[in-house]
């Protein structure tokens, strides 16, 4: 079994979304890991049902990031973080957990943390989300460490930001 047959290969993306090249010009590749991570990513932060070629890919967290903190949102945000990681046919059904760390007007921070098949490296990342914008960056916050971290954050807006 290679390693592209449990994880696949897919097109290696930036902190934006972007393709990533090489020097040469060429499209780097995803291997291992990486692109278990980058699906997982993906999946999270594209709004479900907003691939026209598969409607039930995509997360709902869209729907919790402008909303009050509460224990009801709080517990469907982590609900929804859980139950989207788990449909990787890559992660181990059952250790995927998340938990809402801060929750304020302008941020959520959330931990989430899983176990891939067949695979000890742990991972960590970082999501921040700006509400004002909507604008979704991910980021390795320390490489090989347990979890996946989210912040979601907004803009202050300033009377220089409304000119």
């Amino acid at each position: 079994m290679s390693d592209t047959d449990l994880w696949g290969q897919d097109i290696a993306l930036d902190a934006q979304g972007q393709a990533r090249v090489a020097a040469n010009g060429e499209v780097i590749l995803t291997g291992g890991v990486e692109t278990g991570v980058q699906d997982i990513r993906l999946r999270i932060f594209t709004r479900l049902g907003g691939l026209f070629y598969d409607s039930g890919f995509g997360s709902l967290i869209h729907d919790w990031i402008l909303e009050d903190s509460t224990d009801a949102t709080r517990a469907a945000f982590e609900s929804e973080i859980v139950m989207r990681v788990e449909e990787d046919p890559r992660v181990v059904v059952g250790s995927v957990r998340c938990a809402v760390t801060r929750w304020t007007e302008r941020l959520i921070e959330a931990r989430a943390s899983w176990r891939f098949l067949d695979e000890d490296t742990p991972l960590n990342l970082v999501l921040q989300v700006n509400k004002l914008t909507m604008e979704m960056v991910i980021e390795d916050a320390e490489p090989r460490a347990d979890s996946f971290a989210l912040a979601v954050m907004t803009k202050e807006v300033t009377d220089e930001d409304s000119n």
